[in-house]
């Protein structure tokens, strides 16, 4: 691992990027435990090879660079090698080749490793002999590789997994330190696992930066799985290159014998470390992790082993994603499980966001979130640690004006995107919000708090490279392996996809609840429009009919009246008082039919929407009274400037009828009557849903009523005084329930006895009618 950029290393990113840039792939070099030669195609001229090839081929390398490989190798090495290429077995991370040079006099047979890159075969000799099999491994190779793999498939969790391959590895290899390193998104890495001999310093629990491994090397650790560092102190071997290949150096990206740079080798020897090797843990051709093992004194180990690593490093990954598919495939059934519970609430008739309340528990623990926020336009519902409601409101408005507002949003980072959330990281770092319409008036909010840990560092990371000891103009990395902590700030525990997927699951289960009960709800409606039509025209002929028998009850008393005469049918006697009681009866009940007609043609008769000017109708309105407010002697005010509003004017025109007749007709005994009719805006809803509205009140100085009434007296029917009294049909009022109702309105009513009462409605401004 060496010294490069991190996201806190502040100042010193400008002299990290030479970690960078250093030609790791090329470094013209190799480790002297064994001798590279790389060979042209398909001609087989040996164009580069290591200084020592004279250990093992007892010539020089000078001497056959730049010559064809017969002058090198037996005749039998070359066939085989031919075979092999031609069946492509090359083209992976290596084949085994078994190779003879000529100028070898004992004709010693040696254990090569090829692999073909960059348009050249090389062939790498690893000349140390193996130390004998570390303790614990008494059987051959195959059958300690079969017996790890079984154990590391009964591992039942992550954290075991891990375990135990650690525990393998350092079995296979004899390692004094194993240590699986598991990257963050932020390519910042943790010790998950550790294996080691008890003198060896300990890295469990401990982060490192970005810049221990730089991206350059994380990409070499993608294609090339294991590297060995057999004795840190080495004295690389260079290379020596024919002249058709001056210029152009050797990529060694997959060659185990690659030199690795000065600035990792000084890294390792200030950990005490004298001898290194790494396996790759790779996810979908991803690098996801790393092994590394680390020994006090020189150590080399068999290419044949450090291949059953990397295939337990595989078996590593594959157990991880059968463990994380476990969870993920657990995590789905409850979500599931949760939807068929919602779902059966809903069809049983209840709301569907009561159905999400009474769940928001299992909610909360399925999205492993601390706070629930259901938002709607009436209401903001809280579950568990979440900002205040009105700050949760200010946040939903916020994620309802993005531009992809229609679409979910998660973040680990609230604050970043949204800086009024850093007052409340501690509890909302982390948000998921899911739409649940659109557009997005109603929503559901999952929120995370703020990361409550100490990230351990192994050394500060924004000091990651110290000057040279020798003053030279280069880097070296740090030589402090303190712990060192770092609070992270204003950062949750991130999202993950399949929490991510599970919300996405249930915004499409409550839409298409909320569809069903729009389709029900449509289907509601038409059923309700036609049984309206059919009760409207049944109201009409039924009225309509009763008016023929009453007139004839009136023309009979009146016949009556003229037949008697006189004597006890005279006025104030009992045949004239039975007379006055039929014409009476008739009257109110002439009154009842009047008022039921009109109810039921105002849905048929109604005129489309226009704009009015409230005076002009108020002054109709006037003149259909002007008889009883003359009688009466009251004083009709009008408060207001001219709103205009959006209205059927003859629909208003009634309900500010029967307002100022009730005025007229409840009036105090003791003061003549005087009424105001006033105008005020509606306040805006938050968020808005609909155009302005304006609020009309008729108050007036009557005999009032008592405000536990104030609800009842919009029914049909419903009257506070007996009809001998105050002579009506009790209709009136519902009627201009219902013109209001039709206008999108509301209406009410605000009572004192004795003193007066205020009715009001609501009805929406024309464009530019507020006053």
């Amino acid at each position: 691992m060496t010294s490069a950029d991190s996201p806190a290393a502040g100042d010193a990113r400008p002299d990290l990027d030479a970690c960078d840039n250093e030609p790791i792939r090329i470094p013209g070099a190799i480790q002297p435990h064994g001798v590279l030669i790389a060979l042209s195609q398909p001609d087989f001229l040996v164009v580069a090879a290591s200084a020592n090839l004279g250990d093992v081929a007892v010539v020089a390398a000078a001497a056959v660079t730049g010559q064809p490989a017969a002058v090198l190798l037996d005749t039998e090495t070359l066939e085989h090698l031919g075979t092999l290429l031609r069946r492509g077995d090359a083209d992976g991370s290596g084949t085994l080749l078994p190779l003879r040079f000529l100028a070898d006099a004992a004709g010693r047979l040696h254990r090569a490793w090829m692999h073909r890159h960059d348009g050249l075969v090389i062939l790498e000799i690893e000349i140390a002999g193996e130390a004998g099999p570390p303790a614990g491994i008494a059987g051959g190779l195959f059958l300690a590789l079969s017996s790890a793999i079984e154990r590391l498939q009964a591992a039942t969790d992550p954290d075991a997994l891990w375990a135990q391959a650690v525990r393998e590895i350092r079995r296979f290899t004899g390692f004094d330190r194993v240590k699986l390193y598991r990257f963050q998104p932020d390519w910042s890495g943790e010790v998950v696992a550790e294996d080691r001999a008890e003198h060896m310093p300990g890295f469990l629990g401990l982060n490192f930066p970005a810049s221990d491994i730089p991206a350059q090397a994380r990409a070499l650790y993608a294609v090339n799985p294991t590297r060995i560092i057999p004795d840190v102190g080495y004295a690389a071997v260079p290379l020596l290159l024919g002249p058709e290949r001056a210029g152009r150096p050797v990529d060694l990206s997959f060659a185990q014998l690659r030199s690795v740079s000065p600035v990792h080798l000084e890294y390792l020897r200030n950990m005490g470390v004298a001898a290194s090797m790494s396996v790759s843990v790779l996810r979908g051709g991803e690098l996801w992790g790393l092994i590394a093992c680390h020994h006090d004194r020189p150590l080399h180990v068999t290419a044949e082993r450090r291949q059953a690593c990397r295939l337990l490093a595989q078996v590593l990954a594959w157990q991880l994603a059968v463990a994380e598919e476990a969870a993920v495939a657990r995590h789905s059934a409850e979500v599931r499980a949760l939807q068929a519970r919602v779902l059966e609430e809903t069809a049983r008739g209840h709301d569907h966001r009561q159905a999400i309340l009474r769940h928001a528990n299992e909610l909360l623990a399925l999205m492993q979130a601390s706070g629930f926020a259901l938002v709607t336009p009436d209401a903001v519902t809280l579950i568990g640690a979440t900002p205040d409601e009105a700050a949760t409101r200010d946040l939903a408005l916020w994620l309802a004006g993005r531009e992809d507002a229609a679409a979910s949003f998660e973040t680990d980072r609230l604050g970043v995107f949204y800086p009024p959330a850093q007052a409340f990281a501690a509890l909302a770092s982390g948000v998921l919000a899911v739409p649940l319409s659109r557009p997005p008036r109603q929503m559901m909010i999952w929120f995370r708090p703020e990361v409550a840990q100490t990230v351990t560092w192994g050394g500060d990371p924004r000091k990651p490279v110290e000057p040279a000891p020798d003053g030279a103009d280069r880097l070296t990395p740090r030589r402090s392996f303190a712990a060192w902590k770092e609070t992270v700030a204003g950062r949750s525990r991130p999202w993950q996809p399949h929490e991510l997927v599970a919300a996405g699951e249930l915004r499409d289960l409550v839409l298409d609840v909320l569809v069903r009960r729009a389709e029900e709800l449509e289907q509601i409606n038409i059923q309700l429009a036609r049984s309206n039509e059919e009760l409207e025209a049944f109201t009409y002929v039924v009225s309509h009919d009763i008016r023929e028998p009453l007139r004839q009850i009136e023309t009979f008393a009146s016949m009556l009246e003229r037949v008697v005469g006189g004597g006890t049918a005279a006025p104030g006697g009992r045949i004239g008082r039975w007379v006055e009681g039929i014409e009476a009866s008739s009257r109110r009940l002439r009154t009842l039919i009047d008022d039921l007609t009109e109810f039921s043609r105002l849905g048929r008769h109604a005129q489309p929407m226009a704009p009015v000017a409230l005076g002009e109708v108020l002054v109709e309105a006037e003149s259909d009274l002007a008889q009883a407010i003359a009688e009466a002697g009251a004083a009709v005010v009008l408060a207001a400037d001219q709103p205009v509003l959006l209205c059927d004017r003859g629909q208003i025109r009634q309900v500010l009828q029967n307002l100022l007749s009730n005025a007229i007709k409840y009036r105090h005994p003791g003061r003549a009557p005087r009424i105001v009719v006033a105008l005020a805006p509606e306040p805006a809803e938050v968020p808005p849903r609909r155009r302005p509205m304006l609020r009309v009140s008729v108050t007036d100085n009557g005999i009032g009523f008592d405000p536990r009434y104030a609800a009842r007296i919009f029914e049909p029917f419903q009257r506070l005084h007996g009809a001998d009294r105050y002579p009506g049909s009790g209709i009136g009022l519902a009627i201009c329930r219902k013109i209001v109702d039709r206008h999108g309105g509301v209406i009410g009513a605000e009572g004192r006895p004795g003193e007066g009462a205020t009715f009001w409605f609501t009805l929406p401004a024309a464009p530019g009618g507020l006053p």
